[in-house]
């Protein structure tokens, strides 16, 4: 490791990168934000650990599937971490032989300074926009999902798995396959009342809530809210999203919906593609819509050097958000100029035994051969096992059900597929001893 060429520029706008950066974000495309920093508070973790920071973490757990894998040249970030550490982020950026020798064409032309280093510049700033879009891409899907996976960039087959543990009886599906009913959207808001709490917010991605948008019950919802006159049979307008969401919040209390859409590009052997993270089937209800978590950090190993006054010259370094440590640096074989940036840190969601989720896309649907093979009504299969259908309505009843002794098979699993994942789970074990065997 070397000092790199270019020490002059780089060692004047490294200590203003904070400041270089907010100016190049601020004139960046209005979708590219990052809900991370707006509803995740910021903690520090002195130990280095998640698990102990000053954080709610419960009913939060992670496991590591890998230990710690060397940083790959990309243009976005990978993860490395150690079980009960905090993850260790980084970027990595390589300006190769033929673009340094552009810098220095630019300066035996005499181009203005300010010129060069913005070109400079460039690398450090997309390496900590790098940071950012992993962190808001593992924020989205573990707040979408209750979980996280990264897997490496080298390895798919090993990551880091992040588990928030999402309550499983605040956790439902919808009643029936392939629709999505007022009932089952409401469903998550009567069991959150239930339980004392009060929704405040739905999370949705835009696929889904232009799908929910579509729905007859929607278009009806919003006539309803403008006082028209519902004519059976007339065809009714899709609503706008401004106009469902207020007939909405007028119907429920006023609950807001909050909408995502972000995509987030990922590069890997050198291939990009583009994601988006929220998960399209799932609606996520919060009581507090406002701050879900923290962002937990820690400092790096390397951070101490960056800040010590008796560090080598070799690297140029800049820390920015406290966390994120971004260093300059050249070598020789091969001749290239560095540009890494690392952090340690964690999206951590608190409070989920206040968070509810609705999964849309999770429905059971009835053995079409297994019930015309039952001539006498007497079993009922559910995913692939059957059960006396007697056994099943008692349990669905002893569950708070109002299941009918002769209710048709369809009717059964509508009223199971009402049921939190928790519920379900009590189902399944309340029938397993009425399993009919030869089935």
């Amino acid at each position: 490791m070397l000092q790199t060429l270019f020490a002059e520029y780089v060692s004047k706008f490294m200590p203003k990168l904070q400041t270089l950066i907010e100016k190049v974000n601020g004139k960046r495309n209005a979708n590219v934000t990052y809900s991370f920093k707006e509803l995740l508070r910021r903690e520090y973790s002195p130990d280095q650990k998640w698990a102990s920071a000053s954080v709610d973490t419960n009913l939060v757990a992670a496991d590591m599937v890998s230990m710690d894998s060397p940083l790959a040249p990309k243009s976005r970030p990978t993860l490395s971490t150690a079980s009960g550490e905090l993850p260790k982020i980084g970027t990595y950026r390589i300006m190769k032989e033929s673009e340094i020798n552009q810098i220095n064409l630019m300066r035996q032309q005499n181009r203005p300074a300010p010129e060069i280093a913005q070109r400079l510049s460039q690398d450090p700033v997309d390496c900590v926009n790098g940071i950012d879009e992993r962190l808001e891409m593992a924020f989205l899907q573990g707040l979408s999902e209750g979980m996280v996976i990264v897997p490496s960039a080298d390895d798919p087959s090993v990551g880091l798995r992040i588990d928030y543990k999402y309550l499983k009886e605040n956790q439902f599906g919808v009643e029936v396959k392939d629709a999505i009913s007022y009932e089952d959207v409401r469903r998550p808001i009567e069991a959150a009342d239930a339980k004392g709490d009060t929704i405040s917010t739905i999370f949705v991605s835009r696929a889904l809530h232009t799908k929910l948008r579509n729905t007859q019950w929607a278009k009806e919802l919003v006539a309803n809210y403008r006082g028209q006159t519902i004519v059976s049979g007339a065809v009714l307008p899709v609503p706008t999203a401004t106009a469902f969401n207020e007939a909405f919040a007028d119907d429920n209390n006023g609950i807001t919906f909050r909408i995502f859409d972000r995509s987030i590009r990922l590069e890997s052997n050198g291939k990009r593609t583009s994601v988006k993270p929220f998960n399209e089937n799932n609606l996520i209800y919060l009581v507090d819509g406002s701050q879900v978590g923290a962002l937990v950090w820690g400092t790096l190993a390397e951070a101490a050097e960056a800040n010590s006054e008796t560090r080598s010259t070799a690297a140029i370094y800049s820390i920015v958000d406290q966390f994120k440590l971004v260093a300059r640096y050249r070598t020789t074989n091969p001749y290239q100029e560095h540009t890494t940036a690392q952090a340690m840190a964690l999206p951590v969601i608190e409070n989920v035994d206040q968070i509810y989720v609705l999964h849309t896309d999770e429905a059971e649907v009835v053995d079409e051969t297994a019930e015309t093979a039952d001539t006498d009504d007497s079993t009922f299969t559910y995913k692939g096992k059957t059960y006396t259908k007697s056994a099943v309505i008692n349990a669905l009843n002893n569950l708070g059900s109002a299941t009918k002794a002769d209710a048709a098979d369809s009717t059964v699993m509508r009223h199971i597929n009402m049921l939190s994942e928790d519920e379900e789970e009590k189902l399944l074990a309340a029938i397993a001893s009425s399993e009919v065997s030869g089935e």
